[in-house]
């Protein structure tokens, strides 16, 4: 399969799903996909991105020989799509103390950030929390940025993610 031009022809839930399961039984082909992340292609970008968050749909392990890069890409700003879908990795891929930190202080400066997408803020939530269940003395910095969104109303989702997420970071911090 040519991972490049699938990326680049078609912005649809359904090739990243093909792509997705052309990876799994390739698992070669991530370190591709996770290259692609940063192309100089926009488009390429956020069709690999989407493919990341479909991998880890199908199967949360495959992707840990890639994480600590993943993280590194993050730090460096790539498109929202490639935030986006390493948030959404990161609610169920293993989380290494090694990259942990990073992830926690992307998180929080995310959920302050007004020009955030929202979407990114909600599965960061989810991130930061699992990090705040190994570590519950972060609970305290991370509830009062959840719950400053939450009265906000910012979004639905964004209700509804941070009422759970608060419910389970209250019960850490107690």
């Amino acid at each position: 399969m040519n991972l490049k031009q699938h990326l680049l022809d078609r912005n649809l839930k359904w090739n990243w799903e093909e792509i997705a399961k052309y990876c799994i039984k390739h698992p070669e082909s991530i370190q591709d996909i996770v290259n692609f992340c940063m192309d100089e292609e926009v488009r390429i970008q956020q069709n690999a991105g989407a493919v990341l968050g479909k991998i880890v749909d199908y199967d949360t392990n495959v992707l840990k020989p890639y994480l600590n890069q993943i993280v590194e890409q993050l730090l460096q700003n790539p498109h929202d799509a490639v935030k986006r879908a390493t948030m959404r990795v990161f609610q169920t891929a293993y989380l290494d103390e090694d990259y942990e930190g990073e992830l926690f202080e992307f998180v929080i400066n995310a959920l302050k950030s007004p020009d955030e997408a929202i979407a990114i803020k909600a599965f960061g939530m989810t991130v930061a929390r699992r990090i705040c269940q190994k570590y519950p003395e972060l609970a305290a910095e991370l509830i009062p940025r959840i719950e400053i969104l939450v009265e906000q109303k910012a979004s639905a989702g964004i209700v509804n993610r941070g009422e759970k997420e608060l419910k389970i970071l209250r019960n850490l911090a107690h």
